[in-house]
């Protein structure tokens, strides 16, 4: 961009010294227009000046912080000297055209000299604001590099936090998960030390009633052995067993007729 616009200024003073190159060979010729010439060339001055204006406002504008107020009042000076330059040329121009052409000859080549030099001053403010331009704009990508690291390394960071805590949680849940299944196999333990304690009192109750002269059936008058045993292999073993049992049932668990289950199960009764 720098070369771009350098270009473009070079150009312009070529442009502005083959003008006053075609306007000394004019003047040699006539003094016709020489006004319209002087008119028309001032122009090209202040063209020129906003042209360099918008340069160093392009140029400038890529350095936050930079004032362009000294490149303006330098390029207005400059401009300035040119225009004053230029005046006196025309006057002088006029005066001596008739007289002497050298003599305008002479001063167009002040005026060029001045030209050139003001160029080259404006050439050597482009490359120095180039090398400012450029040099912020390494130490920019340099600080940008440094916080691309940074938020590199504070990712990195947090990767190895966020595995590490996630390597926590699954311990901490898998401890969880053996001290659940410890208490769940305590607990089925106790249970089937209590179902088995239940199923022993259960036994020693049975058994207790069972061998209780005053709830086996060695009480009931007219049943002997063999009908005890029979009544016991129904499911009928205690008194409370017969009292719970209708007479069919006994009439038929022990062979003998209805009236004699009925009598057992009143005595059972009493």
């Amino acid at each position: 961009m720098f070369d771009v616009q350098r270009t473009a200024l070079k150009q312009s003073q070529q442009l502005f010294k083959q003008g006053l190159a075609t306007q000394r060979t004019v003047d040699t010729m006539a003094l016709t227009g020489l006004k319209g010439q002087e008119s028309l060339q001032r122009q090209q001055l202040e063209v020129a000046q906003a042209a360099t204006r918008g340069y160093v406002s392009a140029t400038t504008a890529l350095l936050p912080g930079d004032e362009p107020s000294d490149a303006y009042r330098t390029i207005d000076e400059t401009f300035g000297r040119l225009k004053t330059t230029h005046a006196e040329f025309y006057d002088a121009l006029e005066q001596e055209l008739e007289r002497d052409v050298d003599s305008a000859t002479e001063l167009s080549s002040e005026f060029v000299d001045a030209l050139d030099e003001q160029t080259d001053q404006l050439l050597e403010m482009s490359h120095t604001v180039e090398d400012r331009t450029v040099q912020n704009v390494d130490e920019l990508s340099g600080q940008l590099r440094e916080q691309l690291e940074r938020t590199q390394e504070l990712q990195d960071e947090l990767e190895a936090q966020l595995e590490t805590q996630t390597g926590d949680v699954a311990d901490l849940l898998e401890r969880q998960s053996e001290q659940v299944d410890q208490f769940q196999q305590q607990l089925e333990a106790q249970a089937e030390d209590v179902t088995q304690q239940l199923q022993n009192q259960q036994i020693e109750a049975q058994t207790t009633i069972a061998t209780d002269p005053e709830h086996t059936l060695e009480s009931i008058e007219g049943i002997d052995d063999d009908v005890r045993e029979q009544l016991s292999d129904a499911g009928i073993a205690t008194i409370d067993d017969l009292v719970r049992a209708d007479a069919e049932t006994v009439s038929e668990a022990a062979e003998v007729s209805t009236s004699d289950a009925e009598e057992w199960i009143e005595q059972a009764e009493a």
